[in-house]
């Protein structure tokens, strides 16, 4: 999607928000970040946001189908690429302070916590069948 909108347009559409006077600081935390953001897609970040993504989710869906085939191995894979992920997102965010950034680093430190947890119900799992073999 990133690729078909024209980063003029996004920071018209940012513009259109700063210019209605919210009640609330809050939204003015808000709207500042979201023209901040529109900015930086328009010198170069677009095509930076495109490809980090394209690339996030196809390494994720590698992982996750690891996962599904029930391989043991990519569950500690899987921590470490995501743990790797949510550094840098981290990193990025202190430089451009985006809150899609926090967002997207928040569900991967959560899905870091579900695959820690079902690699251990997995752990658990395998040496009690083979305990009973």
């Amino acid at each position: 999607m990133l690729w078909s909108i024209k980063p003029s347009d996004l920071n018209r559409i940012a513009l259109r928000f700063l210019e209605i006077d919210l009640p609330f600081d809050r939204h003015e935390f808000i709207t500042r970040h979201l023209y901040r953001a529109t900015e930086h897609l328009a010198y170069g970040g677009k095509h930076f946001a495109s490809l980090y993504l394209l690339a996030h989710g196809l390494i994720k869906a590698l992982l996750v189908t690891a996962l599904w085939f029930d391989a043991l191995w990519a569950y500690p894979l899987t921590i470490v690429v995501f743990g790797l992920f949510s550094v840098f997102q981290v990193h990025r965010f202190l430089y451009t302070h985006s809150v899609t950034l926090l967002l997207l680093t928040a569900f991967d430190v959560l899905i870091i916590w579900l695959t820690w947890r079902e690699y251990h119900d997995q752990k658990v799992s395998r040496h009690a069948r083979s305990h009973q073999a």
